[in-house]
């Protein structure tokens, strides 16, 4: 079943861009620039803890740039190896669009009784304007219709996941060359030598090798030969991924590179040195507890993400965790890692209230900490609200498909993943700004 889509030639690059969910893809280096803010303002011997104008952005924007172009690759192999899975689905889609076109086309009224309808000419040309656009707007809805239709053939979604995966491997490569302790008889001109004695590369020891693990796990997720997520531990190793590990990997590479120093994993469970000052040590120390309320945070929107697809993964044979535990306990644990988050989030707080944490203007980082999750909790607790209800109100067979009024709204489950993601997205663009903002 076949139903190409006529697209012009920006439609095409736009539904391109659409079946990786480039935009959406944000989420992932946000939290990266966030964990380089962190190390820069935590750790004084990366040189920027004393002043804001002394961060190296373009380390930042190195390693933020890996873990966008990343889960863009991630997201276009997810496509190609789903297909045979989402086939059935969009089989269904496709009849239902030709279907409607054929109704158009021959002057009935949506097939109502076969009874035709006259039209003027008008009419007939508003009519075919509104099926084209009805037609080609219909990659906004389901990004994988482009593949399926026979718009473009499967394998453009693999050799877009290669072509991004490359562009990865080859800004390590580039940065690593650059980097005179990496490659010290390499040959660079006199602009980047100036710029390589003044910072190293992110992509050396435990940030280099976090990065390739992660990689690797990642495009296992729905890939051969483990599929992770067709086996029950596709949400578990997203969570980890999408957030604390990409805050560690920020945080990691930004001081690797600054300090030129190469971390191994041990050193990220070096205890706090009773002084920062002047000392090359490394350490997480309380801000394991931070990445602990963060994996909370994001595992709760994990669960969201994939309620919503539970009978079609049965159907699929993808056996998902949350397939394993069904809707009811899929709710619940939402509920539970929420408030595991939300706890962990305070005991932070209380800690570096109460804790000194050997940092230049630790009364500003605490200030502008507590500014910011307080700004995040404002708008996420609604939403954790509204999102619990709605999934206990949708337990089978209580399917909602309309919203419901009350003190706390029903939302269908469809509505859930855009609110909870947009919650999740906007996080770690206000901490970063209150982390910088009190400098």
């Amino acid at each position: 079943m076949y139903d190409p889509q006529q697209l012009t030639f920006l439609g095409k690059i736009n539904a391109l861009i659409a079946l990786g969910r480039i935009p959406l893809a944000s989420e992932v280096p946000l939290w990266t620039i966030f964990g380089c803010i962190l190390s820069a303002r935590l750790f004084p011997q990366t040189g920027s803890s004393s002043s804001l104008k002394d961060i190296d952005w373009l380390i930042v924007l190195q390693c933020a740039f890996i873990t966008w172009a990343t889960n863009i690759s991630i997201n276009y192999g997810n496509e190609y190896f789903d297909w045979n899975l989402d086939r059935p689905g969009q089989i269904d889609q496709i009849k239902k669009s030709i279907k409607l076109r054929n109704e158009l086309e021959n002057g009935h009224s949506n097939g109502n009784s076969g009874e035709e309808t006259k039209y003027t000419e008008e009419t007939k040309e508003l009519q075919k304007e509104k099926q084209e656009e009805e037609m080609n707007e219909k990659i906004m809805g389901n990004t994988t219709r482009i593949i399926h239709d026979g718009t473009f053939p499967p394998y453009t979604a693999l050799l877009l996941g290669i072509f991004w995966q490359g562009l990865v491997v080859a800004l390590i490569l580039w940065s690593r060359s650059n980097d005179s302790s990496v490659s010290p008889t390499t040959t660079i001109t006199s602009t980047i030598k100036k710029l390589a004695n003044k910072r190293g590369t992110p992509f050396k020891g435990f940030a280099l090798q976090i990065g390739i693990v992660s990689s690797i796990l990642s495009q296992m997720y729905v890939g051969p030969p483990i599929r992770l997520h067709y086996h029950g531990f596709g949400e578990l190793i997203s969570a980890l991924l999408l957030n604390p590990v990409s805050i560690l990997w920020g945080m990691t590479g930004y001081y690797t590179s600054t300090t030129k120093q190469t971390l191994s994993i041990t050193d990220i469970f070096n205890k706090p040195p009773t002084s920062f000052t002047n000392t090359n040590t490394f350490s997480l120390g309380s801000l394991w507890i931070l990445l602990g309320a963060m994996y909370c945070f994001e595992q709760a929107r994990i669960f969201i993400m994939h309620i919503q697809d539970i009978e079609a993964d049965i159907k699929g044979n993808k056996i998902t965790f949350v397939v394993r535990i069904g809707h009811k306990w899929a709710a619940r644990l939402y509920v539970l890692f929420n408030l595991l988050a939300l706890g962990l989030f305070r005991y932070f707080t209380n800690y570096i209230q109460t804790n000194k944490l050997n940092i230049n203007n630790q009364n500003k980082f605490v200030s502008g900490w507590i500014k910011g999750i307080s700004l995040v909790l404002i708008y996420s607790i609604p939403i954790m609200l509204v999102t619990a209800r709605s999934l206990f109100a949708s337990i089978p067979p209580n399917r909602i498909t309309k919203s419901t009024g009350g003190l706390l709204p029903a939302l269908p489950l469809t509505t859930l993943p855009m609110i909870v993601s947009l919650q999740v997205l906007l996080s770690p663009i206000v901490l970063s700004i209150f982390t910088l903002m009190y400098w």
